[in-house]
């Protein structure tokens, strides 16, 4: 029998960064939805490391990779890059999708030639906005590489230059890190998922009682939060999912977020690294396309196996030849 390792970051809520981190029930679940094919042990990838020892005893033949990291932009990358020095196979992107995709103003720059991307800025410091030119207001204000909305409130829509340095700001002493200016796009959150082996799925809604969906829906008020299926004809935005995962060279899987406004798909970000939550944006795509959730779980650790080792990726690629 296959031996597969989940290593992931548990979230016991005791930090911000946490809002990343998979709860129990998550990890419980991916565990279940394995253990009548697999040898299955969760590792946590706990923050001095000491988990690649346990790794090494286990000796894995996969490793569903769901770690997100501690800190900094390459967080997300770390996990599987280990991985691949210690040439363990592992689920998933690979270290330059999770590197690229975390990377927000990055990814919109190469690919806002096949999808619609809100007009924006990358700023480092607060004299930089002194130089953005064609601002139009209201414009939203975000950490460039950061996940679950975090610095993200009610706070970081601005409609004027007066707000746009206090929100930069703000977020520059409280994070540290680069920030994107873009055009605020108001409409309909809308997901997408691409799974390796399978395609485009989707696309699922997010309703939640706020002007979009920032960091306190996504943690003290996830309960207020829907998240439903869209049934229909969504050709043209799997076609353009299928798009983006071509470009970026997407290894295993990834969630596109989109705003939908009159009838147009924006892209807001592209998450390399997913949550598998039962009743998250990912499985609710795949339950779009009647897939559930052990289906999915399998397939991405079944595909996985099909080679010893990961397959990286080039990064960017403008083959438009199919999978």
């Amino acid at each position: 029998m296959k031996k597969i390792a989940i290593l992931y970051n548990l979230n016991r809520g005791n930090y911000e960064y946490e809002a990343e981190f998979d709860s129990e029930l998550t990890i419980d679940s991916i565990h279940n939805a394995l253990t009548n094919n697999y040898d299955v042990k969760k590792i946590e990838a706990v923050k001095d490391f000491s988990w690649i020892k346990e790794l090494n005893r286990y000796k894995p033949d996969l490793v569903f990779n769901v770690s997100e990291g501690f800190n900094g932009p390459a967080r997300e990358s770390v996990y599987a890059a280990i991985l691949e020095q210690f040439n363990y196979n592992y689920s998933g992107p690979d270290s330059t999708n999770l590197l690229m995709c975390h990377n927000k103003f990055l990814v919109k720059s190469l690919v806002k030639d096949i999808v619609l991307t809100p007009f924006g800025y990358s700023v480092q410091k607060t004299q930089d906005v002194e130089k953005l030119r064609n601002i139009k207001y209201p414009v939203i204000v975000k950490l460039n590489s950061e996940g679950s909305s975090m610095g993200l409130n009610g706070k970081s829509i601005v409609k004027n230059p007066k707000g746009l340095k206090k929100q930069i700001n703000w977020l520059l002493n409280e994070y540290k890190r680069n920030i994107m200016v873009e055009e605020y796009v108001d409409g309909e959150d809308v997901s997408m998922i691409y799974v390796e082996g399978i395609g485009a799925m989707g696309p699922c809604l997010v309703d939640c009682d706020s002007e979009f969906y920032d960091y306190e829906m996504k943690t003290v008020k996830d309960s207020d939060v829907n998240i439903s299926v869209v049934k229909g004809d969504h050709a043209k935005l799997k076609e353009t999912t299928m798009k983006i995962a071509k470009r970026l060279d997407i290894k295993g899987y990834a969630k596109m977020d989109f705003r939908l406004r009159n009838d147009k798909y924006y892209l807001i970000e592209v998450n390399a690294q997913v949550s598998f939550h039962p009743t998250g944006e990912f499985i609710t795509c795949a339950k779009t396309d009647d897939y559930d959730f052990s289906t999915v779980i399998n397939h991405i650790v079944s595909n996985a196996l099909k080679s010893d080792i990961k397959k990286n990726s080039v990064g960017i690629s403008n083959n438009d030849v199919d999978r």
